[in-house]
């Protein structure tokens, strides 16, 4: 097994650990350290060289930093910029999954699908004043999640605080994502 992504799985299972023993800054801390452990493995792993391997890197760099954003909690500025972070990190994936899309159909099937269930969830969850706000972040993720055809329902849920899982399991979910994220780029490359 690559050192690299042990690290990763160790450092997501520490992580879950401090974050269900309500230990807030172990469990910052901890999250900060998963975007690079994960970066660190990627790049072991990476055959492509080109500029679309980049892409996947700055969003890794760019979870990192809006992570640490987040380490002073989910309000004022430094949640926006956090949230900045996230959301450029978001439309770096976009680009790399064009360039690597092998069937439209499935795409554009996904896109319609999770189109609706979309829409309730901006008007169930936003207050009218930052809807037009979460739209945007919501349309990106919703591009993004019919490329890969994944859910970020629990992580949007968490951040207006109307959350029906606990953190460990978000973060459980969250995790597992962004690792199978990884896999499937390093999947496209040729690497598995």
């Amino acid at each position: 097994m690559n050192s690299f992504l042990l690290a990763y799985l160790i450092l997501c299972i520490v992580h879950m650990g401090f974050r269900s023993e309500n230990m807030k800054w172990a469990s910052g801390i901890s999250k900060v350290l998963l975007m690079p452990s994960l970066l660190a493995y990627y790049l072991s792993m990476n055959t492509d060289t080109g500029p679309p391997s980049l892409l996947i890197a700055l969003t890794l760099l760019l979870g990192t930093a809006g992570d640490a954003f987040l380490l002073a909690g989910h309000k004022g500025r430094l949640l926006y910029a956090g949230m900045l972070c996230f959301f450029v990190g978001h439309l770096a994936y976009i680009p790399y999954f064009v360039l690597h899309l092998q069937n439209w159909g499935y795409f554009l099937f996904s896109l319609l699908v999770l189109a609706f269930p979309l829409y309730k969830i901006i008007l169930s969850f936003f207050p009218a004043k930052e809807a037009p706000l979460m739209s945007i972040y919501a349309t990106t993720l919703h591009i993004l999640t019919s490329f890969c055809a994944s859910s970020m329902a629990f992580i949007a849920m968490d951040i207006v605080e109307k959350r029906t899982f606990s953190k460990t399991t978000i973060m459980g979910t969250f995790t597992l994502a962004q690792l199978l994220l990884s896999v499937g780029i390093l999947t496209l490359q040729g690497v598995y």
